[in-house]
């Protein structure tokens, strides 16, 4: 059996297979190292992964995943995976090997992250290729989920929001600065505390206001991120995660205004996965 997993900083998506058919599907608790110990991902596994399935079974481990971009970070993941299923060989990928192999298999492209975080590669087949690093919601992010809630939460507590959205928010989430600020700074996972208000805004893209923010948000995507690449106009630009899904309209509004192709979008990139490890 093989198990799949492609862990952003929200949920990791698990698949088990089995002589190429799907067996099984567990969501959990994303498991970005950058926001866990090997403690918290362990306690994660125990309740909500391993209750699921027979992990003497498990033979392949393929763990895609956000923050996993070090030899540290990686070790976090493979070593509390190993504590669990002790016959599998276990491989831990960044979540942009992820997405570039579910968008373009064993072909060539840019692939672009746009769920909690942003990243973005250019892939030949075989390897990814980033210009520029993905510096996370503290500096980075351009474009996901984390950079939308903070730019939203910067224009409301400045109380630079128009009056119906203000009202909006305010009946929606009875939130106050205070509460805002023990979130961001006391609480764990503030990158998912931000993404969290893409729920706000994701029904009320249409808004100017909000249409203008989400807009800007993907403008600096491009110019942070897509014009590092030699070459990048040219090239189709394919996406995965939930931000450039839901938001598909302004980002081909974006790419178009640059010039820019775009190839395919999707939320999740485990079928893509699931269909490369059948073949490879």
């Amino acid at each position: 059996m093989k198990l799949i997993a492609d862990s952003g900083s929200t949920k990791t998506m698990w698949v088990l297979t089995e002589s190429g058919k799907v067996k099984n599907t567990i969501l959990t608790n994303g498991l970005n190292p950058y926001f866990h110990t090997s403690v918290s991902v362990q306690a994660v596994l125990l309740s909500d992964l391993t209750p699921f399935l027979n992990c003497d079974y498990v033979k392949e481990i393929h763990f895609y995943g956000a923050g996993c971009s070090t030899e540290k970070n990686n070790k976090i993941i493979s070593g509390t995976l190993q504590q669990f299923f002790r016959n599998a060989v276990i491989n831990i990928y960044h979540d942009i090997l992820g997405a570039a192999r579910s968008l373009f298999a064993n072909n060539s492209g840019i692939a672009g992250i746009l769920g909690t975080g942003c990243n973005s590669c250019y892939y030949d087949g075989v390897n990814c290729f980033q210009e520029v690093d993905s510096l996370g919601y503290l500096f980075g992010d351009e474009g996901a989920g984390s950079y939308l809630g903070k730019s939203w939460l910067s224009k409301y507590l400045k109380k630079q929001a128009p009056d119906d959205l203000k009202s909006a928010f305010d009946l929606e989430y009875k939130y106050s600065l205070s509460d805002i600020l023990h979130s961001l700074y006391n609480r764990p996972y503030p990158n998912r505390f931000l993404a969290s208000f893409s729920e706000f805004l994701a029904p009320r893209q249409k808004h100017p206001f909000i249409h203008r923010l989400v807009k800007e948000a993907f403008l600096a995507f491009v110019n942070e991120q897509l014009t590092y690449y030699d070459r990048y106009q040219p090239i189709p630009v394919s996406f995965v995660g939930s931000i450039g899904f839901y938001y598909r309209d302004i980002l081909e509004e974006v790419m178009a205004e640059k010039k820019l192709t775009i190839g395919t979008i999707i939320q999740n990139p485990i079928e893509g996965l699931i269909r490369y490890h059948l073949h490879n």
